[in-house]
């Protein structure tokens, strides 16, 4: 019986990250925070986090900061 081991990256406030995936123009990032989404179990009367993914900052050519969300997946450390 083989157990497949994936390695497990962490992100946090002030990393360096890139995307993974090969497209144009990658910015270099930094990560501000851990995105989530709180929703209340009307059921069991408990709030619940979910996670939505890593909010990264970065600037454009133009100077122009940009702020989106990302999945972790997509991911990876710069410089690294």
């Amino acid at each position: 019986m083989e157990i497949d081991v994936t390695e497990k990256t962490f992100f946090n406030p002030g990393d360096l990250v890139i995307v993974k995936h090969d497209i144009d123009n990658k910015p270099v990032m930094f990560v501000v925070e851990k995105a989530t989404r709180s929703l209340y179990n009307k059921e069991t009367n408990v709030k619940e986090n979910i996670f939505l993914g890593v909010k990264c900052r970065w600037f454009d050519k133009n100077q122009v900061m940009h702020e989106d969300v990302f999945s972790p997946k997509d991911l990876v450390h710069y410089g690294k």
